[in-house]
């Protein structure tokens, strides 16, 4: 039996009663024989049906149900969804997406081919996505059929075919322009790029290429949408975007980033998760000297522009940006007062080679007992060229610090130990892991940091 659009009209007066809160309704059936169809429909009946939303590259639960006897499928909650791009899973048998954007719709479909037979009942948009979609799988089909011959007829219908389905999609997102259906297919659509412009040798701008894609790779994705959250679409383009763009120095990459998040509007959700996307990439980056963009962002878009966060994230980093911001390669150093064996202080400006290395460790990290010695190495043989080691340990042991310094021979290091445990290195210089090391010039100045090999030391000092 069918669901008629009055049986389903009737079914959502009588949740009436739930005005404000978000549901679906959906009517899936199967035309067979009779005995196949009892078969099929227990199939069905008794599996598990998921409501799941994506987020980046992955997918969410956001509500389970079960049919009931007649077919049909509730999802019901009491808070409206969010708007984006849904899945619905079927045991693990078949799914099918949805667009959300009313709140309250319905839609039937066969349970022999879901796809190409679903009808929605109060949600255009979803009438628009599918209406595009049917088509566009039917081309694709039909192109992948004439790509598997060779004959010339073939081939003329192929890239025909190709031609019409890509005109089709420029008309659709024209014509239905506004609609999320029509912005989550315009963000499948790449920029044409127009002709190198010639320079003023007459040749053209062989940099014309890379100019494009940096001004012009989101023109098609609506930054301003913020249901484009929750869609496969957005994730993947910011990262591909970013992860291009890895080799400009920081003043450049700064100038960019801040370029593409105007894009967003300045409160929106949007705005909220493009910053702290960007903010995660530029903390994480493998680039030596990367924490200067994550600096900026969490200066220009957390602290001050705190109407995106709550308090507590606020706080929490205006804490972090105060030690950060003077950490930064081409910063000079704050200076770190210890103890050093014969139990005098010793500070960090105390050192008056032509370089220092500061190298922040702990007794129980394996890597530091790996890197040590090779440290050593490296420094005893570079001794004539001014290189010495200030090696402060995480914790306030006095016998596990001098028992790691005999067994790793690190007695030509400057080892100090914070005695008091007045000096939080983890945050006062930004040792998140160990080793950290900062390699400073004779004014204390920064000039390279981070996890590094004794290969990198060499190219910062030796450049």
């Amino acid at each position: 039996m069918e669901l008629s659009l009055e049986h389903l009209c009737k079914r959502l007066e009588e949740y009436q009663p739930l005005l404000g809160f978000s549901y679906l309704v959906i009517k899936l059936h199967r035309r067979q024989h009779q005995q196949e169809q009892y078969h099929s429909r227990q199939h069905y009946l008794s599996n598990l049906l998921n409501l799941v939303y994506y987020y980046e590259n992955q997918n969410f639960v956001q509500d389970s149900t079960v049919a009931s006897s007649d077919g049909t499928i509730v999802f019901e909650g009491k808070k409206p969804l969010k708007g984006g791009m849904y899945n619905v899973m079927i045991g693990n048998w078949q799914s099918f997406d949805l667009l959300i954007t009313e709140q309250k719709f319905s839609f039937e479909a066969n349970l022999k081919d879901i796809f190409n037979t679903l009808k929605f009942f109060g949600s255009r948009e979803n009438d628009l996505f599918y209406s595009y979609q049917q088509k566009s799988v039917k081309d694709a089909l039909k192109i992948s059929e004439f790509s598997k011959k060779s004959d010339s007829v073939s081939v003329n219908q192929m890239y025909g075919l190709q031609y019409e389905s890509a005109v089709y999609k420029k008309k659709f997102i024209k014509a239905f322009e506004g609609t999320f259906a029509s912005k989550i297919i315009k963000s499948t659509l790449t920029s044409d790029v127009p002709p190198a412009p010639k320079l003023s040798n007459g040749e053209e701008d062989p940099l014309w290429g890379n100019k494009f894609f940096v001004e012009h790779y989101f023109d098609n994705i609506d930054l301003t949408d913020d249901r484009l959250i929750n869609t496969p679409f957005l994730y993947q383009p910011v990262k591909y975007y970013f992860d291009q763009l890895e080799f400009l120095p920081n003043d450049s990459l700064i100038v960019l980033v801040d370029k593409f998040l105007n894009k967003s509007r300045r409160t929106s959700p949007m705005r909220k998760y493009l910053v702290s996307k960007l903010a995660n990439q530029a903390e994480t980056s493998k680039v030596m000297g990367r924490d200067a963009v994550y600096a900026h962002l969490l200066n220009k878009y957390y602290i001050n522009d705190p109407f995106l966060w709550d308090t507590s994230t606020v706080r929490l980093v205006k804490e972090r940006y105060k030690y950060l911001k003077n950490l930064l390669i081409g910063s000079k150093i704050p200076n770190l007062k210890a103890t050093d064996l014969n139990r005098k202080e010793k500070t960090l400006y105390d050192m008056k080679s032509a370089f220092t290395i500061l190298y922040i460790y702990a007794a129980d990290c394996e890597h530091c007992k790996n890197f040590t010695p090779k440290l050593v190495e490296f420094t005893q043989a570079n001794k004539v060229k001014g290189i010495e080691v200030f090696a402060p340990i995480f914790g306030n042991n006095l016998e596990t610090w001098k028992g790691f310094i005999k067994e790793f021979g690190s007695e030509s290091f400057s080892n100090v130990i914070d005695i008091a445990g007045k000096i939080n290195l983890y945050q006062e210089f930004d040792a998140q892991f160990t080793p950290t090391i900062y390699i400073l010039d004779k004014n204390k100045k920064i000039i390279g940091k981070g996890n590094m090999n004794i290969e990198m030391m060499k190219e910062i000092i030796f450049h």
